[in-house]
């Protein structure tokens, strides 16, 4: 049977008051990847920016998609993917919530925090923690379907990584965030980078996953998504 990747999309909630604006954002090229790559994609929704541990439970793996903001649900997704050995690939936004994820649970150890993940991530945001920060020159160019090259800039990989093996160690990718991860908890790996000193990848163990620029964009990248659905399959 083939391998079920749950699609983490992005989120629009609560910014009006028209709830028919609270939409969950599934772009085309994600589930195309995983469809082209021999997986069966299956759209992980929440209610309120939360979701059912059930739903989790019928995926054998996770793709956190590129967005513009961490939910709770992207906490969620990357809890439950640690906890039971699944595989994930968090690309763009979501190599940040893998980022935010294992910072919060270094947080709760320094603090001898027994309560909920999601309670300590906000406790973190509302004390003025940045999870991320700005960066510059890395959405210059508006993405078209014409012209994706015009917004790629050169990733190093660093050698004997995972991300190397499955890339090689230099790649192009399509760069379309404003934002970069704010230094990494001891449990993450950064394996790549851009000129300006970017984490562009991140590794934990054999299954944990993220890259900061685009690889969904065309099919030279393919690898990435075929390793996350072996690894779901298996």
């Amino acid at each position: 049977m083939a391998a079920v990747i749950g699609i983490v999309p992005t989120a629009r909630l609560f910014d009006t008051d028209d709830p028919y604006k609270d939409q969950y954002i599934f772009v085309n090229h994600y589930v195309k990847r995983i469809l082209e790559n021999g997986g069966v994609p299956l759209g992980v929704l929440s209610a309120d920016g939360r979701v059912a541990e059930e739903a989790l439970a019928l995926c054998g793996g996770f793709l956190l998609c590129g967005g513009h903001k961490i939910w709770p649900y992207h906490l969620q997704v990357v809890e439950h993917a640690v906890k039971t050995g699944k595989p994930i690939l968090g690309i763009c936004l979501g190599m940040q919530a893998i980022c935010a994820w294992f910072r919060v649970q270094e947080e709760k150890a320094a603090r001898g925090f027994a309560g909920d993940t999601l309670d300590l991530f906000e406790a973190m945001k509302r004390e003025g923690y940045l999870f991320n920060l700005p960066v510059e020159h890395h959405w210059d160019v508006a993405i078209t379907r014409d012209n994706i090259a015009k917004t790629k800039h050169p990733v190093d990989i660093l050698p004997g990584t995972r991300l190397h093996g499955l890339l090689g160690g230099r790649v192009h990718g399509a760069t379309l965030h404003r934002y970069r991860v704010n230094g990494l908890a001891a449990a993450l790996t950064a394996v790549a980078y851009t000129a300006d000193g970017t984490i562009e990848g991140v590794e934990a163990g054999p299954n944990i996953l993220g890259v900061q620029f685009h690889p969904e964009v065309e099919v030279e990248l393919a690898a990435l998504f075929a390793d996350l659905i072996e690894k779901s399959g298996a």
